[in-house]
């Protein structure tokens, strides 16, 4: 008898210790009642006025040059570039892109 008193306190104290976290937890700004931070939306950049002479050597390059994907660790693209021969444009593709892996496109 004397063994079951401390340890009927123990199996309450584990119990009731257990139970305070086991409720739901909701983020800090969702359940304030003075209703939080505002909210604020990022809006798109708006893009950047192409003339028509960065137009056109856009579409030259497009239609006359070697084309590459890039893979970087954070993204992946295409790179069109003009040269000599395909290893020269492979070349100016690296140089504007350090980081990443630079192979042809299929």
């Amino acid at each position: 008898m004397r063994h079951l008193i401390p340890l009927a306190i123990g199996v309450l104290l584990l119990a009731t210790a257990g139970h305070a976290g086991a409720g739901p937890v909701s983020p800090a700004g969702i359940s304030r009642a003075d209703g939080g931070p505002p909210i604020i939306l990022v809006q798109d950049k708006a893009p950047k006025d192409e003339t028509l002479k960065h137009k056109v050597k856009r579409v030259w390059r497009n239609l006359t040059g070697y084309k590459f994907d890039v893979s970087c660790p954070f993204a992946h693209r295409s790179c069109t570039e003009t040269g000599n021969s395909r290893d020269d444009a492979r070349s100016k593709c690296i140089a504007r892109n350090p980081v990443c892996w630079v192979a042809d496109a299929q």
